[in-house]
C-alpha cells in the first residue's frame, strides 16, 4: 500500500514537469517577434507654375523611413509618375509624353536616406484650377506591394491684357532664324542641361560629375544623330547636326548615357 502511494506521487510530479516543459517550449508564450516587413519610401512633393515662361516646376522627395538599409528597385529610369488634371481632363501625363529606358535599376538606400528629383516641364496651362497627382515608382524589397501617392492643387490666374499705347501699328518684324531656347533640365547624373535648337542643328551644354558619356537624338523611333562627349571640370558642351530635319510638330528627345551608367532623357522642343 505504501509503495502504491509513493508511485502515485512520483507519477503526478512527472506529469506536472512535462506540462511545464510544454508551456515553456511554446514560442508564442516566450517571444512573439514575427519579422515586420519594411516600410515603403515616403513621398513629399511640391509644384508651381510660371505663366509668363510657361513652365511647370516640380520637386519630388523620396525618403527611406526604416531603421535598416533597404533594397529599392525601379523598373525603368522613371522614378515617379505625374499627371496634371483639369477636372476630369488629363492635360499632361509625364509617363506618356516622355521617354524612359526600360532597364531595371536596383539601389540600396541607407536609413533615413533622402533623394530629391527636381524637374521643369515646358507646359501651357489655361487659367483655372488643376490637381497634380504623383505616384512613387520605387519598390522596396519585402515591403507590401502598394502605391505611395501624393496630390497637389494648382491655380493658374488669367493673364492681364496688355495696356493699349495708342492706335499706331508698328510694322511686323520678319522672322529670323534665332535659336530657340528652352528651360534648363536636370535628370539623373546630368544637371542644368540647356538645349538650343536651330533648324536641324542642336547645341547642348550642362554639368555632370561623370568623365564621359554617349548621346543620341531620336523621336522614340527614328534616330537623327548620335555621338560621344568628354567632360571638362564638371561641364560639357557639344553640338549635334541632325541627319535630316524632323517633321513639323514632332517631339525629339536627347538621351545621354554615362559609361556604365543609367540613361538620362531630355525633351527637345
Amino acid at each position: 500500500m505504501k509503495k502504491t502511494w509513493l508511485l502515485a506521487i512520483v507519477t503526478a510530479m512527472i506529469l506536472v514537469v512535462a506540462a511545464c516543459s510544454k508551456e515553456e517550449a511554446n514560442p508564442s508564450d516566450v517571444d512573439d517577434t514575427a519579422s515586420t516587413p519594411p516600410a515603403l519610401l515616403t513621398l513629399d512633393t511640391d509644384v508651381s507654375y510660371d505663366a509668363e515662361s510657361k513652365q511647370l516646376s516640380t520637386t519630388v522627395s523620396m525618403t527611406n523611413p526604416n531603421e535598416e538599409p533597404v533594397k529599392v528597385t525601379f523598373n525603368s529610369s522613371q522614378r515617379f509618375q505625374m499627371t496634371v488634371m483639369n477636372g476630369d481632363t488629363t492635360v499632361f501625363d509625364y509617363g506618356s509624353e516622355y521617354m524612359f529606358t526600360e532597364s531595371i535599376i536596383e539601389e540600396t538606400w541607407e536609413p533615413g536616406e533622402k533623394k530629391v528629383f527636381d524637374e521643369v516641364f515646358p507646359l501651357t496651362l489655361e487659367a483655372g484650377d488643376y490637381t497634380v497627382d504623383f505616384v512613387g515608382l520605387a519598390q522596396v524589397d519585402g515591403a507590401p506591394e502598394m502605391a505611395v501617392t501624393d496630390q497637389q492643387t494648382l491655380t493658374v490666374e488669367a493673364a492681364e491684357p496688355p495696356a493699349e499705347e495708342g492706335t499706331s501699328e508698328e510694322p511686323a518684324e520678319e522672322p529670323t532664324e534665332e535659336p530657340s531656347d528652352q528651360p534648363a533640365q536636370t535628370n539623373g547624373a546630368f544637371r542644368d542641361v540647356a538645349i538650343k535648337l536651330n533648324g536641324n542643328a542642336i547645341d547642348v551644354s550642362g554639368y555632370t560629375d561623370v568623365e564621359e558619356f554617349e548621346w543620341s537624338v531620336s523621336d522614340g523611333h527614328n534616330l537623327y544623330a548620335q555621338g560621344a562627349a568628354e567632360v571638362t571640370s564638371g561641364g560639357f558642351t557639344f553640338g549635334a547636326l541632325l541627319d535630316e530635319e524632323p517633321p513639323a510638330g514632332k517631339t525629339l528627345f536627347l538621351e545621354m548615357t554615362p559609361i556604365g551608367g543609367d540613361v538620362a532623357s531630355f525633351r527637345i522642343q
